[in-house]
């Protein structure tokens, strides 16, 4: 792919060029990779503030749950 991109450098730019765009491609994967984890993270703890607040509805005096 460096090649591709740059068909006129020499294999030392080649070289440099194909490390930053491997570098770039597991940026990207590791930024994926944070954003899902944060996504099932919120995604868990609002799952257990339901569950809570459900939970808190039955108990309180004069709630319909009651």
């Amino acid at each position: 792919m460096a090649r591709e991109k740059h068909p006129d450098a020499t294999e030392a730019e080649i070289e440099q060029i194909a490390a930053s765009l491997k570098k770039a491609h597991y940026t990207a994967l590791a930024l994926k990779s944070a954003a899902s984890r944060r996504k099932s993270r919120e995604a868990a703890q609002a799952k257990r503030r339901a569950e809570a607040e459900q939970q808190l509805a039955q108990y309180r005096p004069g709630s319909a749950a009651a």
